[in-house]
């Protein structure tokens, strides 16, 4: 699976389109082309709550990576709870100013959903089902 998200970038980065690499664990961003974590690539915080936003700010050099970028690849994505997702999306519609999922970038989520849910301390089995992204 790493080959093949790799390669797709690569090839895609060859034909002049922009690629994101992001995973939410550090081991698993590390083995992708230019991968970084969720949270340092989106600024989102390690303690994700309901109403979590991104620290990115409008003309900064995090912000112009993210606007001239056509596809995000997201390894590992049902390890982060369905708050990372929406912290992400918020922060793609502001920075490409438009009201459409993701500010219209192409989002390739990736791991197979029923293997493992998003970690939340204290959660019980109800709890944690409504973190995951499936819920979301």
């Amino acid at each position: 699976k790493t080959y093949l998200y790799n390669t797709l970038c690569r090839l895609v980065k060859g034909q002049g389109v922009s690629v994101l690499t992001v995973a939410w664990a550090g081991i698993a961003a590390s083995l992708l082309v230019e991968g970084r974590t969720v949270q340092s690539r989106f600024k989102v915080p390690m303690l994700l709550l309901e109403a979590s936003t991104s620290s990115i700010r409008p003309n900064t050099k995090e912000d112009d990576t993210i606007e001239n970028t056509d596809i995000v690849i997201w390894d590992e994505a049902p390890m982060a709870s369905s708050y990372a997702l929406k912290a992400v999306d918020i922060l793609l519609r502001d920075i490409m100013n438009i009201n459409v999922s993701f500010g219209g970038k192409i989002m390739v989520l990736e791991r197979e959903f029923c293997q493992l849910l998003p970690v939340v301390r204290f959660a019980n089995r109800s709890q944690l089902v409504a973190a995951s992204l499936r819920s979301s």
